[in-house]
């Protein structure tokens, strides 16, 4: 679906609540029950259609009693975080710290079950309305504070089903801030910038003819380049073991982008996975992840622990890449830009609103 397609409507601005004189973490958990509160306004109607069914008119224009089961929610990291009710530098969708993100053993999924359980016991330990303290209890138990999620009542939905891989965080993003940083590091900056502009230009595809060492960020289509380009370019340069890495989480990126699975695209995405983490530790020994106090010696990445549950994901809810968020990043020029551009500067919450009515 393009962007251009003008398939998404404004459901709703959601506030972002700066509170005075309180400590971050408080700041945090009470950010996080608002947004809780406010999706749950958003979406009442949805849960109550999902529960009692609603009658609506299919393409023929006969009328169904239609239920509206919670299904996908497009989001990046950290509002995953927020959405699984999950504290940092945990995985909102399995039972994953930190020092697991780089393993291959892939842990077992945080369920619906096992978040509420845990919220009432923290719940039963201390008064949620004692924040400071009660968010003592919620980081123990791996949560962020909040007490009534907005998919509590909303059917059977689960977290670590409706929170689908994102193409463009969880793959693009990734292999941009990481693999690329990777070579870079290995082989250095003007080296790989040597080699791309030595590339021959060609039509449909980014020239960089200034490389692309001193780049902060570059669009979607810009990552999907650079994922063509990489491992034939850092070839000969970089040790092989640390090129069947690379080679290895591209593959994966691309048969994870495909339109149609099948058992064997599935296989394939697994074992390519399995590649590279068998030969991640090459990037170490090389000296290709480096941090802001110099090498690192882990791979503690949340992306790439995310990366493990992508096969579980297909089999579920299908192809992934039906639920990249490259359409709702487009929304912010479309939804909120453009209608704020129309406004007059004063009061501009209100005019959005009508400007979307």
């Amino acid at each position: 679906m393009k962007a251009t397609s003008h398939a998404f409507a404004l459901a709703a601005y959601l506030p972002i609540p700066k509170f005075r004189n309180v400590p971050p973490a408080v700041q945090a958990v009470l950010s996080a029950r608002i947004y809780h509160f406010s999706i749950s306004i958003v979406v009442r109607n949805l849960i109550i259609a999902n529960r009692d069914g609603k009658e609506m008119s299919n393409p023929s224009g006969n009328l169904r009693i239609m239920h509206t089961p919670l299904v996908s929610w497009i989001a990046d990291y950290p509002e995953q975080l927020m959405i699984a009710c999950v504290s940092a530098k945990n995985s909102p969708i399995s039972l994953a710290t930190a020092e697991q993100f780089g393993d291959v053993t892939v842990q077992p999924p945080r369920t619906r079950g096992h978040t509420l359980q845990k919220i009432r016991e923290a719940v039963a330990a201390c008064d949620p309305r004692n924040i400071t303290s009660f968010h003592k209890v919620c980081l123990a138990k791996r949560l962020n504070g909040v007490v009534e999620p907005f998919w509590t009542e909303w059917g059977d939905a689960c977290p670590s089903h409706f929170l689908t891989p994102d193409a463009l965080h969880q793959w693009h993003k990734f292999f941009f801030d990481h693999c690329v940083r990777w070579v870079a590091n290995i082989i250095g900056g003007e080296e790989l910038d040597r080699r791309l502009a030595a590339l021959q230009p060609r039509v449909g595809t980014r020239h960089w003819a200034n490389g692309i060492s001193t780049l902060k960020q570059c669009t979607g289509r810009e990552h999907r380049d650079l994922e063509k380009l990489l491992p034939a370019v850092a070839a000969g340069a970089l040790p092989d073991d640390v090129l069947c890495a690379l080679r290895a989480i591209t593959e994966f990126i691309f048969l994870a982008q495909a339109l149609f699975h099948y058992d064997k695209t599935i296989h394939s995405l697994n074992e390519a996975l399995r590649e590279f983490h068998h030969y991640k530790s090459s990037i170490l020994r090389a000296g290709g992840h480096l941090g802001k106090n110099g090498p690192l010696n882990h791979f503690q990445i949340p992306k790439l622990e995310l990366a493990q549950h992508v096969a579980r994901s297909i089999r579920q809810m299908g192809a992934p890449y039906q639920w990249s968020s490259d359409i709702t990043e487009r929304c912010h020029i479309t939804h909120v830009k453009m209608p704020y551009r129309l406004t007059n500067r004063r009061d501009y919450h209100v005019q959005c609103c009508r400007c979307k009515v």
